[in-house]
């Protein structure tokens, strides 16, 4: 999988659990941080191009961020965007539609599992398919970990990963699954949504793994 194609793409910062790592950022790529995300942006260096959220968890940071955010509404206003409390998007699928409006149809993920509230992880994950179904591809990106959805397609891991990957049906039966190149393979068969028979299989360091679904939607995470 290559994740590092010239395609521009939007790159999201939220506020779930997050470990400072490279960000590469193209230049016509466009960067959103979803509320406390802003946090961690400033963290690595970076000013983002829109500051999304109601907020509510930068208020809970501190006095210190709440007045870097001030500083930036002032000087920059066009730069922030202020979201009602009582709202039905989360502050990252809000982001997602702001830049699906903008064209941008490659995700990248940041900050988006973990944290405090486990249902926005949840919602988190749901973004993913709201990307996929928008004609979009979303990744979530983590410290050593990749997650991705996969629909009707084919998805291929370059050679020279290795640790653990997981495969689990969003759809209530997803067919035609074949996996190839891991540890477990699986020719033409089934994953469903109540039964975790894809999960802990493993990377085979020299070779390519594939994943194809024929009809269904998997929810797919990869450790490496």
């Amino acid at each position: 999988m290559n994740l590092e194609k010239s395609e521009p793409k939007c790159i999201i910062i939220s506020a779930g659990h997050f470990v400072p790592m490279e960000i590469p950022i193209g230049e016509e790529d466009m960067v959103i941080a979803c509320d406390a995300g802003f946090i961690y942006a400033e963290q690595l260096g970076i000013l983002p191009d829109l500051i999304v959220g109601d907020f509510d968890s930068m208020s809970e940071a501190g006095a210190l961020a709440m007045r870097s955010l001030r500083e930036i509404s002032e000087s920059d206003p066009d730069r922030i965007v202020k979201l009602n409390v009582k709202k039905d998007d989360t502050d990252t699928l809000m982001a997602v539609k702001i830049a699906l409006s903008k064209g941008y149809r490659k995700f990248m993920l940041y900050g988006s599992l973990g944290g405090q509230r486990m249902d926005h992880s949840i919602a988190n994950l749901q973004t993913l398919l709201f990307i996929k179904h928008n004609g979009g591809t979303g990744y979530i990106i983590e410290e050593n970990r990749i997650v991705l959805i996969a629909e009707n397609e084919t998805v291929r891991f370059h050679r020279g990963n290795s640790g653990m990957i997981s495969i689990f049906s969003v759809s209530e039966v997803s067919k035609g699954v074949t996996i190839r190149g891991l540890m477990y393979s699986l020719e033409d068969g089934e994953l469903r949504n109540d039964f975790p028979l894809g999960v802990s299989n493993e990377f085979i360091i020299d070779e390519e793994a594939e994943i194809t679904v024929r009809e269904g939607t998997l929810l797919i995470t990869a450790d490496m």
